[in-house]
């Protein structure tokens, strides 16, 4: 689910050690936003658009260790470059519960 080895490799400095609380910060502020984009997107039909949106949550959930969210993304863009919006849509129905997971662990990580 979160692979924190992830968010240490992101700086490459061992001594920059505020980058990785800030990264996740800003993941986690973002994560809500991701996903209603991604579900507004698939409701017009606009692939281009929810293109757009998967692969910005994809990107940054795989940077920061979020592995499910990371395969989910990998997932939703193969079916949309495919132009499979039905597919897509299916495979978004678990997006919601796969952020709330990544928050928690994500949030538990910043706690420790």
């Amino acid at each position: 689910m979160f692979d924190p080895s992830a968010v240490a490799a992101l700086t490459g400095d061992v001594g920059d050690d505020a980058f990785a609380p800030v990264f996740v910060g800003k993941f986690r502020a973002l994560l809500p936003e991701r996903v209603r984009r991604i579900a507004i997107t698939l409701g017009s039909d606009d692939v281009d658009d929810a293109l757009d949106a998967v692969l910005s949550l994809k990107v940054s959930a795989c940077a920061v260790g979020a592995g499910e969210l990371c395969r989910i993304g990998r997932t939703l863009e193969a079916h949309l470059r495919h132009l499979d919006l039905a597919q897509a849509r299916l495979v978004a129905v678990d997006l919601t519960a796969a952020a709330d997971r990544a928050d928690a662990a994500l949030g538990a990580y910043l706690a420790a």
